[in-house]
């Protein structure tokens, strides 16, 4: 096996795990109560975001949600190249966008910034599903560095290439 499907493998099942079990970012709302935002908040919020959303919005959420199952084609980029690297592509661009408005804490503008609250849902297992780990920087969590190292294995084993020598 090529060092180049091992990266895809290992950065598509590192972005899965990321946006499946993982907290992208969490606050605490009121005293004692902690709001998380992870993968599966998304498609919790999947009726919501469409019953009053503007062209914008059903834009983005299509964009975050390719980026959620982003690791799915990762790991089909195991295969073909050029599947790796589109969907590294949208597991970095999820990534930094989280990393950035909860990680750095600088505004995106309204629509954004707005926007990656699709994330938010109450968690399914609590304490466990979504798993929290805050890095203390900014509101971000470990799910945000999981996305992006994922993505990042992902593009190298896109350029590196999937074929045996």
């Amino acid at each position: 096996m090529g060092a180049g499907k091992i990266f895809c493998i290992l950065g598509g099942i590192l972005a899965l795990v990321a946006s499946l079990f993982f907290s992208f970012y969490s606050f605490e709302l009121i005293p004692g109560t902690t709001e998380y935002g992870f993968g599966i908040g998304l498609f919790i919020n999947f009726g919501a975001i469409f019953e009053n959303a503007d062209i914008l919005a059903i834009v983005l959420y299509i964009l975050y949600a390719v980026g959620v199952i982003s690791g799915l084609f990762i790991l089909i980029g195991a295969k073909s190249r050029v599947i790796a690297i589109i969907g590294s592509i949208f597991a970095l661009l999820l990534g930094i966008l989280l990393l950035i408005r909860f990680g750095l804490e600088i505004n995106l503008g309204f629509d954004i910034s707005s926007s990656l609250l699709f994330f938010w849902g109450t968690p399914i297992i609590d304490g466990i599903i979504p798993f929290d780990l805050p890095l203390g920087l900014g509101t971000m969590s470990l799910g945000t560095v999981l996305l992006v190292g994922g993505g990042v294995l992902g593009f190298i084993g896109g350029i590196i290439g999937t074929s045996d020598f």
